[in-house]
């Protein structure tokens, strides 16, 4: 092997193995034939052209100067079309133009960068090098096998090189070489080249021309085609001896192609002798000599083999043995097709034997087999392998984890990350806040909040510094997905810690998302707890509040902010309460739409005092607004007048005065003892469902107690507690329950994240014992796995979860369909099925829930199990009153401050015994109708007077 005393008179003798046939020399009108420029050879012949057939006119001197003088112009225009007309004109009638035309329209059809120029190209170059080779430049012919190689057409460049063979035209290698070795590379074609290159030795020795002599990289690329794509030990020698006779010195590459070929032929020797002669040639680095082992080793099958070399690499090479991202996805390949998860973990734990053991993470064996795994699109496999490890007794650097990690993370696979972040902890290895993040944040845009919550809990315990980022994450991930009941439970836990600053902004966000959801006792709960740990309200959280009550009409609420913002601002300034225009005329407009003109009254004083600026036309606005409704303020224009006494079913329960401009403004508040509820009137059903007492369709209708929790919304009964309001789909009086639904509760056809239920302790409803609450998706390190607790039925529940898996919607939570049911839990909470109970998803640590109160026919099928929340109501609120009113055709309900009962009748009037020859309660004398009218224009002129 490259001995230089050998000669080169065995290369003609000695051609290479190819069988592939020879492309015919093409001639002028060759590039006609589409088999030159296409990947896909075909030996149709084309039929001649008639004007091959034709034999031409001489030209005369004229009209060769005419054609001649019409080429340059049309180069100089870019007029290609004319320009070879004229081209094939002369040249078909043997004249040449000038040498300068003809490189030009040569060089200017392979800039065109189109095939049907490089086709005309091709034929004029060949054309000339068979009639007239003088005539062409060297420039020229590399142009075109550079268009030739963009344009990706093997067939054609390699045409044109045995042509150039053929007819003597010798150009130097260096000028065409790299092209062609590039073309031949990039389409694989190495048997075309291997005739070339032989061809090019032996015109390089015969014709004793050392300008054609093949340059390193050729003869790289000719044994590349022996090992790799002939696979024969006898050309590759052939192309062995070739270098050693023409003085070229080989390199790693060249080592390393023939190392795969006898690695891939089992020829152990030659790869002892070839590895001894690389040190010969004072090789010393030898990773690509054992990639290629590797390769060759995976290609036959022999794994052993492969872990072997890896091995041996490390034992010579050391820390500088550093195999690329190509070989490990090869070994892995090469192992996984054979079942070897096992193999590749003992492979890790042997490597990490011999590995220095302050060894960069990425530069192991280990980084580099769980990486390879990872870009293979199996990260199943890489955590397989590293579990597989755990059983042997092994162990890798957190640095291996990540590529996993991160693959989980672009998947958006947030519980298995998670459950691999709580693997890694149990290992006492400690992830960096980067990742944390990251997972976080997948978590969160997959919205998959347990994981997150789990992810972030375990940052705390792992003492992270800086929680800013993942914890502003959280919160607005859970704020843009309308989730205020996590956020409020998510600050509550995190609120103490020192490494989180927790401002009033966060609580602000929580009660404004309450409010704007209408969940607006919830909100007032927020706003209890942020007061109870000393956060100072300020105006942002008065404004959410005030339009949480100005959508669900609670004016009274609003006064009571008011009181407290007076008090606040008159006591100590504005303590936190910025007191400007925004929450002036929130204030304005609310207490105004409810008639408590006292406290309007001492708003503009405030802004008096204060000197705040208010829009008086557009307080006009609500006024007249306030006019439709059936609150009324009673003006009167005289010092010394008593208000007026009306008649019928109203009674003034406060007046009182203020004066202004000669005016006497008497608020008189007046409330009903028996008027029609706020809703106008009650009815008997909400879309289909009947509606008996207690229940009711509004506020003041059923018994007061049940309206605070059950009401109707556009033909919906709806079911409220402090987590959120409830859709109930069923109601059965002689049982006494209810069924309602949660919307983001998992069902066999839909599962998904679910939020929290909870059942307030107040309620006159109890959880009925044929619910079976189940947990879905739950950690491994949830508290309900806990072994001293027993918070899980192990006994039937355990076919309710194999049921509830076999659904094809638990792929919404994340999991694959019939997975281990070791994340389900048949919840037996440690409360009681009374009031108060409380499913807090986030502390269970668990995805969803579900609720399933009947199996329907068959208990094995969970598609018929029926799916929702059945509650028991207290029916001890009948009285023989009610029974008298809705024996009168009336409907039971309340009224008044008191909430006392009331009979509310189908025609709106109220009674507070029954509904016998009631007649209208808003009906009365005329004088009642003529008073109400002065009034209302005494309202228009003094508060025109008031605001102007």
């Amino acid at each position: 092997m490259w001995r230089k005393a050998k000669t080169l008179s065995v290369l003609s003798h000695r051609p290479f193995s190819s069988s592939t046939p020879e492309t015919p020399n093409p001639t002028l009108y060759s590039f006609l034939q589409p088999s030159i420029f296409s990947l896909n050879k075909t030996t149709t012949p084309l039929p001649k052209t008639p004007s091959q057939d034709t034999k031409p006119q001489p030209l005369t001197q004229n009209h060769i100067a005419t054609l001649e003088t019409n080429l340059h112009q049309a180069l100089i225009t870019s007029n290609t079309d004319e320009a070879w007309k004229s081209f094939k004109t002369l040249t078909a009638n043997s004249v040449f133009p000038s040498k300068s035309l003809t490189n030009s329209l040569i060089t200017h059809l392979s800039s065109l960068n189109d095939i049907h120029s490089l086709k005309r190209a091709f034929a004029s170059v060949i054309y000339i090098i068979e009639k007239n080779p003088d005539e062409l430049k060297f420039e020229t012919l590399v142009k075109v096998l550079d268009s030739m190689k963009i344009a990706n057409t093997a067939a054609p460049a390699f045409a044109l090189i045995r042509c150039m063979f053929k007819n003597r035209y010798f150009v130097p290698f260096g000028l065409w070489g790299n092209a062609v070795v590039e073309i031949t590379r990039k389409n694989k074609n190495f048997a075309a080249f291997l005739r070339v290159f032989d061809e090019c030795c032996r015109i390089a020795r015969d014709e004793k021309l050392d300008f054609m002599k093949p340059d390193l990289p050729a003869c790289n690329a000719a044994l590349e085609g022996c090992c790799c794509e002939l696979e024969s030990v006898s050309d590759a020698e052939n192309v062995v001896e070739t270098m050693s006779v023409l003085g070229i010195r080989p390199d790693e590459s060249s080592f390393g192609f023939l190392a795969y070929l006898y690695a891939l032929k089992g020829l152990e020797e030659k790869i002892i002798e070839l590895e001894n002669l690389m040190g010969g040639f004072g090789f010393l680095n030898k990773r690509g000599f054992f990639s290629n082992l590797i390769s060759g080793y995976v290609k036959l099958g022999n794994l052993e083999f492969v872990s072997k070399t890896i091995l041996r690499s490390l034992k010579v090479e050391g820390e500088s043995t550093i195999f690329g991202e190509e070989t490990y996805c090869e070994v892995v390949k090469g192992f996984l097709n054979n079942g070897g998860i096992k193999g590749l973990a003992t492979l890790i734990i042997e490597a990490q034997k011999l590995e220095a053991s302050d060894v960069v993470v990425d530069s192991s064996v280990g980084y580099g087999i769980v990486n390879a795994c990872v870009k293979l699109g199996l990260s199943d496999k890489a955590h397989s392998i590293l579990e597989e490890m755990d059983v042997q007794g092994g162990s890798v650097g957190l640095g291996v984890y990540v590529p996993i990690l991160k693959a989980y993370c672009k998947e958006h696979r947030t519980a298995e990350a998670t459950q691999l972040v709580m693997e890694i902890s149990n290992l006492g290895l400690q992830l960096d806040v980067e990742i944390y993040d990251a997972l976080i944040e997948a978590s969160m845009s997959s919205q998959d909040f347990p994981s997150a919550f789990s992810l972030f809990r375990d940052m705390r315990e792992a003492r992270i510094p800086e929680l800013k980022g993942s914890y502003l994450t959280i919160m607005t991930g859970l704020m843009e997905n309308h989730r205020p009941e996590l956020m409020a439970a998510f600050l509550d836990e995190v609120v103490e810690d020192p490494r989180i600053e927790v401002g009033t902004h966060d609580w602000n966000s929580i009660i404004h998302a309450f409010c704007k959801s209408g969940r607006l006792e919830d909100a007032r709960r927020t706003l209890r707890r942020m007061i109870f740990l000393q956060f100072e309200p300020n105006d942002q959280t008065y404004l959410s509040l005030i339009n949480g009550y100005v959508t669900v009409e609670k004016y009274f609420s609003v006064l009571m902010l008011w009181n407290e913002v007076k008090r606040k601002v008159s006591s100590n300034g504005q303590k936190g309460v910025k007191f400007d225009n925004t929450l002036v005329d929130a204030f304005l407009y609310a207490l105004v739409k409810g008639g408590f003109f006292d406290a309007v009254m001492q708003v503009v004083e405030k802004t008096q005092e204060m000197k705040i600026f208010v829009d008086k036309w557009r307080k006009m606005k609500d006024i007249i607004a306030f006019l439709s409704s059936p609150r009324l303020l009673l003006v009167i224009q005289c010092s010394e007048a008593a208000p007026p006494t009306l008649e019928g079913s109203f009674e003034i329960v406060s007046v009182t005065s203020v004066e202004f401009h000669n005016f006497i403004i008497i608020h008189t508040v007046l409330a009903t003892a028996h008027n029609t509820p706020i809703n106008g009137t009650c009815d008997d059903t909400c879309g289909t469902i009947p509606i008996k007492y207690p229940f009711g369709t509004g506020f003041g209708c059923g018994h007061p107690v049940f309206a605070r929790y059950i009401k109707c919304s556009s033909g919906t009964l709806q079911f409220s507690t402090g987590t959120g309001i409830y859709t109930i789909s069923s109601i059965d009086y002689p049982s006494n329950t209810i069924v309602v639904t949660d919307p983001l509760m998992s069902t066999c056809s839909s599962m998904q994240n679910s939020g929290s239920f909870i059942l307030d302790r107040t309620s006159p409803f109890i959880i009925t014992s044929d619910d079976i609450f189940v947990l879905l998706g739950c950690s491994t390190t949830s508290p309900v796995f806990d072994a001293d607790e027993e918070l899980c039925d192990t006994g039937s529940g355990s076919r309710i979860c194999r049921g509830l898996y076999s659904c094809k919607g638990v792929t919404g939570i994340g999991l694959p369909q019939n997975a281990p049911v070791s994340t389900c839990c048949v919840y037996d909470s440690p409360l009681s099925l009374g009031s108060g109970y409380a499913l807090d998803l986030p502390k269970l640590q668990c995805s969803s829930y579900t609720s399933i109160y009947g199996f329907g026919d068959d208990e094995g099928d969970p598609m018929k199990w029926k799916f929702g929340i059945s509650l028991q109501y207290n029916d001890s609120y009948d009285t023989e009153t009610c029974k008298d009113c809705e024996a009168s055709g009336g409907l039971c309900g309340f009224a008044g401050l008191d909430q006392s009962f009331a009979c509310v009748c189908k025609n709106g009037a109220n009674s507070s015994n029954n509904c016998l020859g009631r007649g209208y309660a808003w009906s009365g004398t005329w004088g009642l109708k003529i008073q109400l009218k002065m009034i209302l224009g005494g309202i228009w002129l003094s508060w025109m007077l008031l605001f102007l």
